[in-house]
């Protein structure tokens, strides 16, 4: 029985000295990856006739992967709907000619959906819709003899594909009464 107990503490102090004659089981390596809060995507809305830039909008908006943001900005514009001449007495003055107005909204709509795909690309789904009043030089003949306003509309849907830091010239579209081209482009930055 001594030569037995001998022989287990020399195998305790020859395993440390712990008691245990097993190994720990090794701990899995973690490695952590960079939280992305946020990606934040640039779109800019530019106009041209030929070469030369007539104007250029940029909109940026945060979207937190996997999940969707808007964006809404324009007014209301007046737009004559109807004109009457209200009924005269005989002996009175010639009636003015009365107007009503409805509105109609203008501006820029944005929806965008961003989605990490795999090896830090994401898919953004895009949609946007412009739309504005032509100036009275561009606008169609009809509005030059009725006074009422023109308006001109461009809309877009489009799913690409981008990683952090790069953009794309992602589509174009001319405009049939004026020439004038709109491009959009988009740039995606990831934001940790």
């Amino acid at each position: 029985m001594t030569r037995r107990l001998a022989l287990t503490s020399l195998i305790v102090l020859a395993c440390g000295g712990s008691g245990a004659f097993a190994q720990e089981p090794a701990k899995p390596v973690v490695t952590v990856k960079p939280t992305i809060t946020a990606v934040m995507v640039d779109i800019t809305l530019a106009r041209y006739l030929g070469e030369k830039k007539l104007s250029g909008t940029p909109y940026t908006i945060a979207v937190v992967p996997d999940n969707r943001a808007s964006l809404r900005m324009g007014g209301d514009v007046p737009v004559p709907s109807t004109v009457f001449t209200p009924a005269q007495k005989d002996d009175a003055k010639p009636a003015t000619p009365l107007t009503s107005y409805g509105y109609r909204t203008v501006g820029t709509n944005i929806d965008v959906l961003a989605q990490n795909v795999a090896d830090g690309q994401y898919r953004i789904s895009l949609t946007v819709e412009d739309s504005s009043i032509y100036p009275p030089e561009a606008a169609p003949p009809t509005t030059k003899s009725t006074g009422a306003p023109a308006f001109r509309s461009f809309k877009s849907s489009n799913v690409i594909a981008l990683r952090d830091g790069q953009s794309l010239d992602y589509t174009m579209a001319t405009d049939r009464l004026t020439g004038e081209v709109y491009r959009v482009s988009v740039k995606l930055t990831v934001v940790k």
